[in-house]
């Protein structure tokens, strides 16, 4: 996907002008080394899957840099991860392709960067593409200044001579190849005029993207830092927002399907109220088609709450839209168990969802989704449990919702992404070879099925046709030719419940006991074959330390779900503890530095990796040793958790007491990076709960649990710092609350003194 913005700047007839004298040196002042390919020195799989490819592939450091100033070229930026569809097929369109690579190694300056492993780096050159293009995807590909400024990227580019049946987002066409890309922009930097452009559009990028990601950093400055005295209150945030958060969010739920829309920037204001001529409507509608639906966890726990929340909250929200929030919760995740983003057969969530019916999923599994889909179903399921769940239905909601439980956890503790070492590795492909002896790689060949080969497995006439009935199985494949342009999926099915064991009962004049029988053997079936006969898809074992913190908490959590509330049994609880406790204790081991009071990002192959843990890995890791205590009672876990958020206090805390500077802003609130992080063009504040809940929502109730749980001054401090946190995002929370749903629920949490864990 390219923005047509780039495309001009990026030609020799873009617009845009610069005078030679507000460039860069960029003259060659020292020499070089011969480049080579260092991807063999890395610790990241991703990266060292390139080790033998003949791009001379550099590391994201200084060396990179210097190089690209001292031999005077552009900066190509590839930034992927293994477990990705996209970043695979780049891989073997375009970085085996002749061409590309004598381009790039006599050109550019070529690095590859993990996203799992240098998430400050993907947030940032992804919000550039984002703003550019109100939409990014997976492999990220940026040229830059050889001062690191973004002058042109995209997301996936077709390899050299072909139009891929998997092309990205952006499928019209006129989009280049990726070797058109790269005699474009060698083109614009060769000539002065161009590369006069370039810089003036690097500088305006940047600015764009300054303020496009300047959230948490105009909040109130006070040199006095009260938050150390813990004298610090909240600012104008009230229960107000949250009605106005639950507003928003029923405009946009999708009531159909599930999920929320996602409207372009183009949408007129006037959309939601059904005020817009009929093209505008046709556009918007294919836009919101074509957009992939993400399970977006902290906004579902946050209505699944609406109705458990304190009566303060129902008599300023209203209790029927906070029962109505509720549903919206209660409906999405029924349509995650049901749809194709779901694997029926050997259980996991896929990442998300192509289309807006949950039916035809990108099929990487990712450690962080199903450690976060775990947490929200058992909010949903503890909802029902224990809270005031009137005017919901029950069963066999819970039912459904129990089961997912024990399905995800049970994923979590099982090879392969349970390790013998006790860490859990962060991602499974979505490319696999369909069979054994197979050569070809195929997105989602693990996972689909032709209806021939699912009534050959079975072995049963009848079985097979009940089995179909619930999970949607058709002669010619069931996956929509409007979403399959390409033939990709032909005659290839993606498994979804679509008929209830009701239903089945009916159609075939058989017991539901009698249906769910049938599935459950057709299930298993199918299982076996699979084991047996495919290739499963290729395993990131790489542990890393947020991720671990994420799946700790879940299974800590469900551990003492079934252990105290009956779900599952004793011996399951038992098991899920177990595997958190040796998760935590591995991190511990191989990630904390105790000497230093130093966390590291990731471990593999033997050993941890020297990349420093950012804020979201002390706080999603404090997260799950919290949780952990709570279900051991083991105090040594809340020490090291104060260790912990000590640690990450120092390390990334915007205090106020110490004034603002160029890397700082002095008004509260975690930074993503620490402030002598080398080459970040940017230092920014995490708050808006995407695909995973914000750093800053995480460690503002890191805080308020650790001020509970710990006596004398800390306690205050805690409490200060965390109030401080949330004000340092007012401005923005105050006119998109429904964008911080993480932190406005710690904000009802304050307001009424409350517990609240999330």
């Amino acid at each position: 996907m390219m923005s047509a913005q780039l495309q001009a700047s990026a030609s020799p007839s873009g617009a845009g002008s610069a005078s030679a004298s507000q460039q860069p040196s960029s003259t060659a002042t020292t020499a070089t080394s011969p480049a080579e390919n260092l991807a063999a020195k890395s610790k990241s799989p991703y990266i060292l899957s390139q080790k033998d490819s003949s791009i001379h592939w550099q590391l994201f450091d200084t060396d990179a840099v210097q190089r690209a100033k001292a031999e005077d070229k552009l900066i190509f930026l590839h930034v992927g991860y293994s477990a990705s569809h996209f970043c695979s097929l780049t891989v073997q369109e375009s970085f085996t392709n002749s061409a590309v690579i004598n381009s790039l190694n006599s050109h550019f300056v070529p690095i590859i960067v993990d996203r799992e492993e240098r998430p400050d780096l993907d947030t940032i050159y992804t919000s550039y593409i984002h703003s550019l293009n109100s939409a990014a995807g997976y492999p990220i590909n940026v040229f830059l200044t050889p001062d690191l400024q973004p002058v042109f990227g995209g997301t996936y580019f077709p390899g050299p001579g072909t139009h891929s049946a998997d092309t990205a987002v952006d499928d019209t066409p006129d989009t280049p190849d990726f070797l058109a890309v790269l005699l474009r922009m060698r083109s614009a930097w060769d000539d002065k005029g161009d590369r006069a452009r370039l810089y003036s559009d690097g500088n305006s990028s940047l600015e764009a993207l300054r303020k496009f990601m300047s959230e948490g950093t105009l909040g109130p400055n006070d040199p006095q830092g009260p938050a150390q005295s813990g004298t610090v209150e909240l600012g104008e945030l009230d229960l107000d927002h949250v009605e106005e958060a639950y507003g928003h969010m029923s405009q946009t739920f999708d009531y159909t399907y599930g999920g929320f829309l996602h409207m372009p920037n183009a949408a007129p204001p006037t959309f939601l109220s059904g005020r817009v001529d009929v093209a505008q409507l046709e556009e918007t509608f294919e836009y919101i088609k074509k957009t992939p639906r993400f399970t977006t966890p902290s906004k579902l726990s946050f209505l699944l709450k609406a109705n458990l929340f304190p009566q303060a909250v129902k008599d300023v929200v209203g209790s029927d839209l906070c029962l109505q929030a509720t549903n919206f919760g209660v409906q999405t995740l029924l349509s995650i168990i049901r749809g194709g983003i779901r694997d029926h057969v050997g259980g996991g969530i896929h990442h998300y969802s192509k289309t807006r019916d949950w039916s035809l999923p990108s099929f990487e599994k990712i450690l962080a989704d199903n450690a976060l889909l775990l947490g929200v179903f058992l909010d949903a399921w503890t909802g029902f449990k224990t809270g005031d769940s009137s005017g919901m239905p029950k069963t066999p909601v819970m039912d459904d919702f129990g089961s997912m439980i024990l399905e995800l956890a049970d994923y979590l503790v099982t090879a392969p992404i349970l390790q013998e070492h006790g860490g859990l590795a962060a991602s499974e492909a979505a490319d696999s070879r369909n069979k054994r002896g197979d050569q070809a790689m195929r997105n989602g060949a693990y996972y689909l099925w032709t209806r021939k080969e699912f009534d050959t497995v079975l072995g049963d006439e009848r079985q097979s046709t009940v089995a179909a009935a619930h999970w949607n199985v058709k002669e010619h494949g069931n996956v929509d030719s409007s979403d399959d342009p390409h033939d990709e999926y032909l005659n290839q099915n993606v498994l979804r419940v679509v008929k209830s064991m009701a239903d089945l009962a009916a159609q075939f004049s058989i017991t539901q006991e009698e249906a769910a029988r049938l599935v459950d053997s057709a299930r298993t079936k199918l299982r076996a074959h699979r084991e047996k006969e495919r290739i499963r898809p290729s395993l990131d074992a790489k542990v890393v330390a947020a991720y671990n913190g994420m799946a700790i908490a879940s299974l800590s959590r469900a551990s003492k779900a079934c252990q105290t509330l009956g779900l599952g049994s004793p011996e399951k609880g038992a098991r899920y503890l177990k595997v958190a406790q040796d998760a935590a204790a591995f991190v511990k081991k191989e990630l904390w530095d105790s000497k230093t009071n130093t966390l590291y990002r990731m471990y593999y192959g033997g050993g941890r990796a020297e990349t420093k843990a950012f804020a979201e890995d002390y706080a999603f890791l404090i997260q799950g040793v919290l949780e952990l205590s709570q279900a051991t009672a083991d105090e040594s876990l809340i020490e090291w958790a104060q260790q912990l958020q000590e640690a990450q206090l120092k390390l990334f805390y915007d205090y106020p007491l110490q004034g603002s500077s160029e890397r700082r802003a002095g008004c509260g609130g975690f930074y993503s990076t620490a402030e002598d992080a080398p080459h970040i063009l940017l230092r920014v504040k995490d708050a808006m709960d995407t695909t995973q809940p914000s750093t800053n929502a995480v460690s503002t109730s890191n805080l308020l649990r650790l001020a509970a749980a710990r006596a004398g001054a800390a306690t205050q401090q805690y409490r200060g710092l965390a109030k401080e946190t949330i004000n340092a995002f007012e401005p923005e929370m105050l006119q998109y609350p429904y964008l911080f749903p993480g932190l406005l629920s710690l904000v009802i949490h304050l307001r009424l003194g409350t517990s609240d864990r999330s």
